[in-house]
């Protein structure tokens, strides 16, 4: 799938107060994937740049060739996908560089910037069990 592809077929969704879940999106009825900022990393991460493969997915996480980063942004916590030296979220919808990012409003504090790959699985594992 391609990242325009993807994108053409995302819709923000928000998750309630205190649910906040984090999942590799699926398709719904109407072949939209809808998800907040976190939900939008993972997915890009799997469908584009991993083409699907969940081998890919954990190989570049755990490598850190690709990075969720954690940053501050104007409505509170945000994530995004870094691979490399570029960027990607929700917001922009396209690959940036740190820069843009930034001229956005996302501060990217050093304890916030990389969220560990045991962390990402926890979570994944944690929207499974209590979805």
């Amino acid at each position: 799938m391609t990242l325009q592809e993807f994108n053409e077929h995302y819709e923000y969704k928000y998750d309630a107060k205190s649910r906040d879940r984090w999942r590799v999106l699926k398709p719904d009825a109407k072949d939209m994937f809808r998800g907040d900022c976190e939900d939008y990393s993972l997915s890009v991460l799997y469908y584009v740049v991993c083409r699907g493969s969940w081998i890919r997915f954990w190989l570049s996480l755990i490598t850190f060739r690709a990075q969720i980063c954690g940053c501050e942004s104007k409505s509170g916590g945000h994530a995004v996908l870094r691979v490399g030296r570029r960027y990607i979220d929700n917001w922009t919808k396209e690959w940036v560089d740190r820069d843009h990012m930034k001229g956005l409003g996302h501060d990217f504090d050093p304890l916030y910037l990389t969220i560990l790959p045991t962390t990402v699985a926890f979570k994944l594992l944690l929207a499974k069990v209590n979805p």
